[in-house]
């Protein structure tokens, strides 16, 4: 079967289970199998429930999904159906199945994965959809520039990716060969004695425990005593992602943002939605899409009467959020406009989005955003721009090209700042004008702050940030974060019965101005500043290795990165990249690399080995003595 076609038809397959299995009713205990199904290749542990449970039924439903299984194999090895035909008639096939037969779906899901070599989601081609040219209401005006410094300093809050887990326990596996550990999974646990026994204050292979979020909202005020406002860019809730409800995600956001509140009292916080804070995960359909639209809308109801409840946003920005993704504009302060996006929407794992790949902006995100920042041009106001999930990485590249043209557009003299999280480390990314001739420190137009993570999980430690801001430009002074060692000393602190020590990590300001030719006191962090920092770090070790503790908040258990390796080089390119194309060529020329490299040598595995969950996995991620490795970047693309 040729690549694009498994390719899509393996989208269509994932789309298939969060459509189908979305309208049935959930629970977190397997479904009891009958003698007749329980070695039928397409009975798997699914946590589906039927009120009938009879024999008669059960085999009624297992020749449902045998005749359903030829079918799909039909319509895959077709050599006279288009993609789009192939999708049609096997998306209304397998829903059919999905709501007759639920038990057996996942079954058929996987058998299919299996048979056409489909193992994880990002090998699968995202559709590349060249954006038409944008009509902007006005043209750039020829005079944009940045404004002058006004001597004048405020304080921004800044923190991200809570991901507290209710299940969290102590002394649970901390290293185990799940998604996620530092749980009982009861007849799922690791077979075997306990190898290390989860602290009670988080592990980097777990989410946060509700004692470790306490910490960390305790430790604002020591910190950040003036914040004028604070940014909060989304994801409260774990990474279980095939065990989550409705009810359990409303339960999550509604104690964590009433947690925020008690501790943040009357600070305003602006908050977003995350890809885990949706239900399903991923999911969020644009409102072009009303049938979809209505499907979703109770979340985007519950978290816009909490915003509005805890005094964060307005009545009238509330039924705003309500009625578009839970996005919202609201003015903070005088002359500073905050513009928030819900990321799901040009998020690859969103399958709402790869059914209009082929349009430019389905949901009419873009259009809005720029009528906001055309209304604040007018107005010589300043705007920030905040969301989850920066538009470098996981995004479709229609809309990453999109959003590096606006912000070209609007930039420097409008967008003051760039803010989001996700990836649970600390980073930056330069905006480059996408029609300059080369990409150079007169090309950087902008710069992306990617705010560090609560949740230790991918071994980084817990870290706030604040920024220094100047009250009439609202450029970026200087970054500032905190962060709390609980990879190195939870253990030690939990035996001593010790509460975790946060302490200043790092100011990018002093971390990174070249003492060759320093910043002006007023000079804020300007996207040259940072273009020059990441130039500079390819030619200076020590530079860059400053930068990668920071980038994993000083963890003990961070990645390698050696002198002149492709991890190196990789990294620096992607400081650079504008748009999730350029960041992904970074990588190009590593893995032919590593393909080479690796041509000759001897596969003494079979393909596919067993770890001790049961979960199939690919050599690379795998180790003989403890399961699925933990430091592989697989692993940390699957729970992002």
């Amino acid at each position: 079967m040729p690549a694009p076609r498994r390719g899509m038809f393996a989208s269509l397959i994932l789309a298939l289970a969060i459509i189908g299995l979305s309208s049935c009713s959930t629970s977190t205990h397997a479904f009891p199998l009958s003698a007749e199904g329980a070695h039928h290749p397409l009975v798997g542990r699914s946590p589906i429930r039927r009120q009938d449970g009879t024999p008669e039924i059960r085999k009624a439903h297992l020749y449902l999904a045998d005749q359903a299984m030829l079918e799909l194999e039909d319509i895959l090895d077709s050599p006279d159906l288009d993609s789009c035909q192939m999708c049609q008639q096997g998306l209304k096939l397998a829903k059919n199945l999905a709501q007759k037969a639920p038990e057996f779906f996942p079954g058929v899901l996987r058998t299919l994965c299996a048979q056409y070599k489909f193992w994880r989601l990002d090998s699968c081609a995202v559709p590349l959809h060249q954006p038409k040219p944008i009509a902007f209401p006005k043209p750039k005006p020829a005079n944009a520039r940045q404004p002058a410094p006004s001597g004048e300093k405020i304080q921004v809050l800044h923190f991200s990716d809570w991901h507290v887990d209710p299940h969290y326990k102590p002394g649970t596996e901390a290293k185990c060969s799940h998604n996620i550990c530092c749980r009982d999974y009861g007849r799922w646990n690791d077979p075997g004695p306990i190898q290390k026994p989860a602290s009670k204050w988080g592990e980097g292979k777990c989410d946060t425990p509700i004692e470790l979020g306490v910490s960390a909202l305790e430790a604002i005020p020591q910190f950040v005593k003036n914040a004028s406002f604070g940014l909060f860019t989304g994801d409260i809730v774990s990474h279980d992602s095939w065990m989550v409800t409705e009810k359990y995600i409303a339960d999550e956001e509604s104690k964590s943002y009433e947690l925020f509140k008690s501790y943040l009292h009357d600070l305003k916080l602006y908050v977003v939605l995350g890809n885990h804070d949706s239900y399903p995960s991923d999911q969020a359909p644009g409102r072009h899409r009303p049938n979809s639209y209505i499907a979703h809308k109770w979340l985007y109801d519950h978290v816009a009467k909490i915003w509005e409840k805890n005094n964060w946003i307005t009545t009238l920005e509330a039924e705003y959020a309500r009625s578009h993704n839970a996005m919202y504009m609201t003015r903070p302060t005088p002359g500073l406009k905050l513009i928030t996006l819900n990321t799901d929407l040009y998020y690859v794992r969103n399958y709402f989005t790869l059914l209009d790949s082929d349009q430019d902006d389905p949901s009419g995100m873009f259009h809005d955003l720029i009528m906001e920042l055309q209304d604040s041009e007018d107005r010589n106001e300043r705007v920030w721009i905040m969301g989850h999930m920066a538009p470098i990485a996981r995004s479709l590249p229609r809309s990453s090209i999109l959003f590096q043209r606006i912000v070209a557009r609007y930039s420097p003299h409008v967008i003051a700042g760039l803010f989001f999280g996700h990836f649970h480390q600390d980073k930056f990314f330069v905006f480059h004008d996408p029609d300059a001739a080369d990409q150079n420190a007169d090309s950087a137009i902008n710069v992306a702050y990617q705010g560090p993570s609560i949740t230790p999980l991918d071994r980084a430690n817990p870290a706030i940030r604040w920024y220094d801001v100047d009250a009439k430009t609202f450029s970026v002074l200087d970054t500032h974060t905190a962060y709390t060692d609980i990879l190195g000393q939870g253990s030690f602190w939990e035996e001593n019965d010790m509460r975790p020590e946060w302490k200043l990590e790092y100011s990018a300001r002093e971390a990174y101005d070249n003492p060759s030719a320093p910043l002006a006191p007023e000079e804020p962090l300007s996207p040259k500043f940072w273009h020059s920092v990441s130039e500079r770090m390819k030619t200076d070790r020590p530079l860059f290795e400053k930068y990668l503790k920071y980038e994993s908040k000083s963890s003990i258990e961070a990645e390698m990165c050696e002198a002149g390796s492709l991890c190196e080089k990789e990294k620096i390119c992607q400081m650079q990249a504008s748009t999730v194309i350029q960041a992904e060529a970074c990588s190009q020329d590593d893995t032919a690399l590593l393909n080479k490299k690796n041509k000759n040598k001897k596969n003494k595995k079979r393909l596919f080995s067993t770890t001790r969950a049961g979960v199939e996995v690919d050599d690379m991620d795998y180790s003989e003595e403890r399961g699925v490795v933990d430091t592989s970047e697989r692993e940390r693309a699957d729970t992002l």
